[in-house]
């Protein structure tokens, strides 16, 4: 009995110390997020242990935005992590960031809505270019708009008040975190709510009307992953590592379909990481609105030399509008033009090695 004990004890001990050899071997990976779809990927890899299986252990850091991701770069709070225009356009022109790879197709992610009521609705296709874009001159001057300011949901809004020929000076643009702006329209405040899923939903579940999105106002958008560029460069095995993690999952997504084993995993992640109750049918739909890109179709939209890729020319549009639209100044636009924000390097890097 003696001998059996002193055997488990050694046992256990060697379990101990392989276990803790093997957390010793992962590389930490401090990385950035916001409560929306693109986040899903490194939360279902980690609970299913698929960083670790590529030697990560990954960390997941919420924001409220992609510029509050922006400022936190310089104290090194992240490394990695997904973002959209808002954030690019700030890391590109004010911070030193990689843009590593496009994940998800924003063309039905956001959208702006008005009441049922509302006099906006009265015109549809006044910009012949934009025929189901609602709204007039006449009934969009003056009206206060809710949206998180220099993100997707404020870029829309611009594209909008351009297609109709208005400046931002001629609305009242009011700047909240996306779920006050549901919980501020709902008691009546502002005339029109810009908004990304999975809160599109719950303003269609209110019976507010979709005044124009994406993809109707012609802005070419998608959620990216992107870097500090120094770190990057400096660590392009980790980097090709995080991405084969995160497009193991999108090639699960895009298998999977809507599956209920799946929806119910991502219904899981939005009550637990971005505290958004949903059903599980608006669990689904907001899988569908965010189609993910699979790795090779990343990397063609990364791909070309100083500045000639597809997302540089998207990024590049972004920057042109907010800079006219007096958010960044010529100076910014040049220096972000010259800038060698896209990269495909990490997507060769990660598809060396097959995806499981």
């Amino acid at each position: 009995m003696k001998r059996f004990l002193i055997r488990l004890m050694c046992a256990s001990l060697l379990l101990a110390w392989t276990s803790s050899a093997f957390a010793a071997d992962l590389i930490s990976l401090p990385t950035c997020w916001m409560d929306s779809s693109e986040a899903f990927n490194i939360w279902y890899a980690k609970k299913m242990g698929w960083d670790k299986e590529e030697g990560l252990d990954i960390e997941m850091i919420m924001f409220g935005s992609g510029p509050a991701q922006m400022e936190a770069l310089p104290a090194k709070q992240w490394v990695l992590g997904g973002t959209g225009v808002g954030g690019v356009l700030i890391g590109g022109m004010r911070y030193d960031i990689s843009l590593v790879a496009p994940v998800i197709d924003e063309s039905d992610v956001n959208a702006f809505y008005v009441r049922a009521d509302s006099p906006i609705l009265k015109t549809k296709g006044f910009n012949p270019a934009f025929p189901e874009v609602y709204g007039s001159p006449e009934t969009v001057k003056g009206s206060t708009i809710l949206l998180t300011s220099q993100t997707t949901v404020h870029y829309i809004i611009g594209k909008w008040l351009e297609a109709l020929g208005l400046k931002e000076s001629d609305v009242k643009l009011t700047n909240m975190e996306q779920p006050s702006i549901v919980a501020a329209y709902e008691k009546g405040i502002g005339d029109v709510a810009s908004v990304w899923a999975p809160f599109t939903f719950t303003c269609e579940n209110r019976g507010w009307v979709k005044a124009g999105s994406t993809g109707t106002t012609g802005a070419n958008t998608a959620t990216v992953l992107v870097g500090d560029r120094k770190w990057c460069e400096e660590n392009p095995q980790a980097v090709a590592k995080f991405l084969r993690v995160y497009f193991r999952v999108s090639k699960a997504m895009r298998a999977q379909g809507d599956s209920p084993e799946m929806a119910k995993a991502y219904q899981e992640f939005l009550n637990d990481f971005c505290g958004t109750k949903m059903t599980l049918e608006d669990a689904k739909k907001d899988m569908l609105v965010h189609p993910r890109f699979t790795l090779d179709e990343a990397a063609k939209l990364n791909a070309g030399e100083n500045g000639a890729s597809e997302m540089m020319k998207w990024q590049v549009e972004a920057a042109t509008f907010f800079t006219k639209m007096g958010r960044f100044t010529p100076a910014e636009l040049e220096k972000f033009k010259k800038t060698n924000l896209v990269t495909d390097t990490y997507l060769k890097l990660a598809a060396e090695k097959p995806l499981q």
